[in-house]
């Protein structure tokens, strides 16, 4: 008799975690042929016998419910920009002049692929080539009289100004035109190439050369200007000097991404097509 109880009140028990799961809406797996084994064993007077050694063994599954899927939307992949009146920014730099110093440098680069860097190579371009020397800074016309001799000849005479013939030469050899110029005592000839693929080619290469100088110029003033930043820090806040540092950064990546556009639209332009 005590068996046959401890066994219903087992079965309540059992029924009343069932039903607990159900109103609380989980998902339930359970397996209940021990039920009816034990029924199937019962006499007449419902009396279980003694003897009967049958496993009460319940497996009781329970999964959580599913959460409902999320919306799947794009990320976001803007990024917000620090902005900064020179008012915030103080006495700590001139951002319109760091804007104008990076400006400069991608319009001499527009200017030297507009006037030097051309299929059919002119005095002219001639005239704006800079020479760099111990008094400084020079147009190459400022030195001396350039003269088209010949379709395939270009003449610099270099009379007026013989001190500097050596820089001229290696200024001239250096202009990306494609040009192997050679002196004459104080005369510097500048054999023009034919027009080929292959001097084509050799311009494009010219135009990625100059590109990666006007990189490399950007990338030098942005650490000039980073570092007067950075020299501030023990008198100005760290959100202000790492925002300031932020829109320099940004200048010149919209520089050389300026410069670049410049340079592949370049190469288009001598390699016709």
């Amino acid at each position: 008799m005590n068996s046959l109880r401890n066994l219903t009140r087992c079965r309540r028990s059992i029924h009343e975690l069932l039903f607990s799961l159900q109103q609380s809406r989980q998902f339930v797996t359970v397996h209940t042929g021990i039920l009816d084994k034990i029924s199937s064993h019962k006499n007449s007077n419902n009396i279980v016998p003694v003897n009967v050694n049958l496993p009460l063994t319940w497996s009781v599954c329970c999964y959580a419910k599913k959460a409902g899927k999320e919306k799947k939307g794009k990320i976001s992949s803007k990024v917000v920009k620090a902005q900064l009146t020179q008012n915030e920014i103080g006495d700590i730099l001139d951002l319109d002049s760091v804007k104008q110093s990076m400006q400069d440098v991608v319009d001499k680069l527009k200017d030297d692929y507009l006037h030097v860097l051309n299929i059919r190579t002119t005095t002219g371009a001639f005239e704006r080539v800079v020479v760099h020397t111990d008094d400084g800074r020079f147009k190459l016309s400022q030195l001396a009289q350039i003269e088209k001799k010949s379709p395939q000849l270009i003449m610099v005479n270099m009379s007026s100004s013989p001190q500097y013939t050596k820089q001229v030469l290696k200024s001239l050899s250096e202009t990306g035109m494609n040009v192997n110029p050679y002196m004459e005592k104080t005369t510097i000839f500048v054999p023009i190439p034919r027009v080929t693929r292959e001097h084509r080619e050799k311009l494009a290469k010219d135009a990625k050369k100059m590109f990666n100088q006007t990189k490399t110029h950007l990338d030098g003033l942005y650490a000039k200007h980073t570092k007067t930043v950075n020299s501030k820090k023990k008198t100005h806040s760290e959100d202000l000097i790492r925002n300031l540092n932020s829109m320099i950064l940004d200048i010149k990546q919209e520089r050389t991404a300026e410069s670049e556009k410049l340079m592949e639209a370049k190469q288009k332009e001598l390699l016709g097509e």
